[in-house]
């Protein structure tokens, strides 16, 4: 019968149309999932050390940056459907009755996941021991550079030094040679 041949044609073509509408759904999603976060990018540049990581760490926000311009893009929410003005445009409005129950049935699913979770709890423990880092690195520069302030100072008296002087500094070695002296041994073999 024609009047079936043209109801089966409908509903395939219903279906399809309401996977359009769940494909749309679903990029909508996606975007909402790629919402920028810049108060993190600031919190690691202040703590970049080096020329080359501050590079590094550009390239990586740039590239990040990238990707969510392009699943904003992939995400493009058109206008919504207007079901009213289809039913009044079609002869059988109980297709369009279908789409619509198709349409509002569609449900974005939950982002909670455990993987997320572990990613997130991971990507604070990655930060908070980099934070560590940098602070011991901050300490140990500190400490070097103490260490040259010294040695240059030893540097500039060198020529001038003389050996009580050195042996005030070093009194372990004033006490070594002392040893050898009394023993009597002038060279070491």
């Amino acid at each position: 019968t024609p009047r079936a041949s043209t109801t089966v044609m409908l509903r395939a073509l219903a279906r399809r149309e309401v996977g359009a509408f769940a494909r749309a759904a679903r990029r909508t999603y996606a975007g909402d999932a790629a919402a920028p976060a810049t108060g993190s990018w600031d919190a690691i540049k202040t703590e970049a050390l080096s020329d080359a990581s501050h590079k590094e760490l550009m390239a990586l926000q740039k590239a990040v940056a990238d990707m969510r311009d392009a699943v904003a893009r992939a995400a493009y929410k058109g206008p919504e459907p207007d079901f009213a003005a289809m039913r009044k445009d079609t002869k059988m409005p109980e297709i369009v009755d279908e789409f619509e129950k198709a349409y509002k049935g569609v449900t974005k699913p939950d982002a909670k996941s455990p993987e997320i979770e572990a990613l997130r709890s991971s990507f604070v423990e990655i930060e908070a021991e980099a934070k560590a880092h940098a602070e011991h690195a901050t300490k140990r520069i500190a400490e070097l550079d103490l260490e040259l302030k010294a040695i240059e100072e030893q540097r500039s008296k060198l020529g001038s030094i003389t050996m009580d002087e050195y042996f005030q500094t070093n009194p372990e070695l004033k006490k070594k040679i002392d040893d050898r002296i009394k023993n009597d041994q002038w060279f070491e073999v």
